[in-house]
């Protein structure tokens, strides 16, 4: 007999277990929700915050075999909330239909869309996506640099943002950039040591920027944007703005990957992280459903 209930909080360890265990499995991989156990638990603990797991995320066990998670990250002020999984055991497909219908009991009136990030080998989530009226956007491909592999990169020391360089690097970021969450004011004005904006110069003139932030409480560290003047295309810029991030990422003991997600369309990208020396490690589809 199978039973579906809520998540308690005595057994986050065991769901974070099963989580990491189906989810270390391409054909069974749920973008964006981890494979540590001890991170999974940790983001089910800390960043589930405008519903808690408890009301957000239920568990399937037949007897005292759990069989299946589902659940939701929600976001009540963008009416939003992503899905977790379906997490499901080899052999219980069947589950996920009466999973997902519990799950949208628990959803609050505020949230009317609903985002889903399935592997594109995923193929039994892909189908239930489509069951159920799913759109289908741009496809994602996520690729990663670990610093094992900090000794291949370059030994290029690049500046960092002068204020002479201001205007420009505005300017620049603007155009490549033009209806972002970041201004390049605003990056400016967020600059500390945690965050940087690393750029390649050319004859007194601006060729290209990266802008990055660390997390180092966190073990993180996002390439949030970068930029090559058009006329400086084709030079190698990118790779010199990449490496020189990547190599100021590694200066913190805690971070130990630089992880990106690409539209897949964007081939262009993906063949310069991959010179720079990032590995593809997933390809993702990005679904969303206005309920």
């Amino acid at each position: 007999m199978t039973i579906i209930s809520s998540v308690r909080n005595d057994e986050i360890e065991v769901v974070a277990q099963f989580i990491s265990e189906i989810n270390r499995v391409e054909t069974s991989h749920i973008g964006f929700c981890g494979m540590d156990p001890l991170e999974i638990a940790n983001s089910l603990r800390e960043d589930f915050t405008d519903i808690t797991y408890e009301h957000s995320l239920l568990t399937a066990y037949d007897d005292k075999d759990l069989i299946g998670v589902l659940g939701f990250d929600a976001d009540l002020e963008n009416h939003n909330a992503e899905i977790w999984g379906p997490f499901v055991k080899e052999g219980y497909g069947d589950i996920m239909s009466s999973l997902w219908a519990k799950m949208l009991d628990l959803l609050p009136e505020k949230i009317t869309t609903l985002s889903m990030f399935p592997n594109k080998a995923n193929h039994k989530v892909l189908e239930l996506a489509e069951n159920l009226s799913f759109n289908r956007h741009s496809d994602q491909t996520i690729l990663s640099f670990h610093r094992s592999r900090v000794q291949e990169l370059e030994d290029d020391k690049l500046h960092e943002l002068e204020e002479k360089y201001f205007p420009d690097m505005i300017d620049l970021h603007n155009k490549s950039f033009p209806e972002t969450y970041y201004s390049g004011k605003q990056i400016i004005n967020r600059l500390t040591e945690d965050r940087k904006v690393f750029i390649v110069a050319t004859e007194g003139s601006l060729s290209g920027y990266i802008y990055v932030e660390a997390e180092p409480e966190f073990g993180e560290g996002s390439i949030e944007f970068f930029a090559v003047q058009e006329s400086e295309r084709g030079k190698g810029m990118g790779s010199k703005l990449l490496t020189a991030a990547l190599n100021w990422f590694f200066t913190f003991e805690s971070i130990q990957s630089i992880t990106l997600c690409v539209s897949s369309a964007n081939q262009d990208a993906i063949r310069l992280y991959k010179k720079v020396g990032f590995e593809q490690i997933h390809e993702l589809c990005y679904f969303t459903k206005e309920i």
